[in-house]
């Protein structure tokens, strides 16, 4: 039987959204998720030159564990089951229209915000450099002290931001309310929700040996008005993680590690001087002012192709490296090169 057509698709920088059915607003609609090779970095869009080996697979598998992981203490998720490696059945919901507040008591839609829920201070954490460049006070970001670099965070930060605008927004929370059209009960189960989700990922990885730092999720209620979480959790996509290799010394296991290569390059400063141009100029498309990245070295693509294998083999048990046809060694052992190679490449050291 041949498998069925999408009346559309939806091209995301790291997976597509397959529609086969659209959402009412009473009942879902059905897609997948088809997970791609490839990634995106400051806000560039798909690296075409630089597909990753293997990523689409890895981080499929660590999407579905954490999906399970849910399930099985009860969290409500989009999760329909998997169809292949790479492709992840999925309950849709309507999309509000961007810019607008959600009418109170919808059901069956997206929230227009995104979570952010941080355990502990990434030192390239957006709120570090807003403290630091005097654009915000730590008290103005919900902190009650100022934040160092590695801190713990107790108890879990959570924050709010925009989904669907072009350029993401910073949330109050009872910005967040009113956006997305709950009241101020349900916001408060929302973030009792995100807070949970957020044990649940890091009471995960740190059994296995690596410490979570900060991620995001999304959540949308569904046709009976409840919540449930969608798009994906828990990846190296969405969420920062690092790895201690030796005393007082952590490194990026995440997606993080390749915009700290493409940071060293100069190229992220390149980044910074088109957005900022195009701002001053009033001009909507930036890339005009900017450069194509710098493709990577066969050595740093191939070990993130061995970062993403690691790390779903260690959090799923899969053996992802022999259906690759990829040799993988324990995450331990990746994150000391990558850290090797991070510290070389910030003296000048090329690859």
């Amino acid at each position: 039987m041949a498998e069925a057509k999408p009346i559309r698709i939806h091209e995301g920088s790291a997976k597509q959204t397959l529609v086969y059915k659209e959402p009412s607003m009473d009942f879902f609609g059905d897609g997948a998720f088809q997970f791609l090779n490839f990634f995106s970095i400051f806000d560039w869009g798909r690296f075409l030159n630089d597909p990753i080996t293997a990523k689409a697979i890895a981080m499929a598998v660590v999407a579905r564990k954490h999906f399970e992981l849910l399930k099985s203490t009860g969290i409500k998720t989009h999760f329909r089951g998997m169809t292949g490696p790479t492709k992840m059945n999925i309950a849709l919901v309507n999309i509000p229209e961007p810019y607008k507040d959600v009418v109170p008591g919808l059901k069956n839609y997206l929230l227009p915000i995104e979570i952010i829920h941080r355990t502990r201070v990434h030192p390239e954490s957006s709120d570090l450099k807003k403290i630091k460049a005097g654009k915000r006070t730590y008290q103005e970001l919900g902190y009650a002290k100022m934040p160092c670099p590695h801190e713990k965070l107790e108890p879990v930060k959570i924050s709010w931001s925009t989904k669907l605008e072009e350029e993401d927004r910073v949330l109050s929370k009872e910005e967040a309310r009113i956006l997305a059209g709950l009241n101020p009960e349900e916001m408060d189960c929302l973030e009792a929700l995100a807070t949970e989700v957020n044990a649940i990922i890091v009471n995960h990885c740190e059994s296995l040996g690596f410490l979570h730092y900060d991620g995001k999720i999304e959540v949308a209620k569904d046709s009976e008005g409840e919540f449930m979480v969608i798009d994906v959790l828990g990846t190296l996509e969405e969420d920062r993680f690092m790895v201690k290799v030796a005393a007082g010394i952590y490194v990026d296991v995440s997606k993080q590690f390749l915009r700290n290569w493409h940071i060293d390059t100069g190229w992220k400063k390149i980044v910074d001087a088109a957005k900022s141009r195009a701002e001053k100029e009033d001009i909507r498309n930036w890339k005009a002012y900017c450069s194509e990245p710098p493709k990577l070295p066969a050595r740093i693509s191939a070990l993130a192709t061995e970062m993403y294998l690691a790390d779903a083999e260690l959090r799923t048990g899969e053996k992802l490296g022999e259906v690759s046809g990829i040799k993988v060694r324990p995450l331990q052992q990746v994150a000391k090169e990558l850290y090797e190679i991070q510290e070389a490449h910030g003296t000048g050291v090329t690859f």
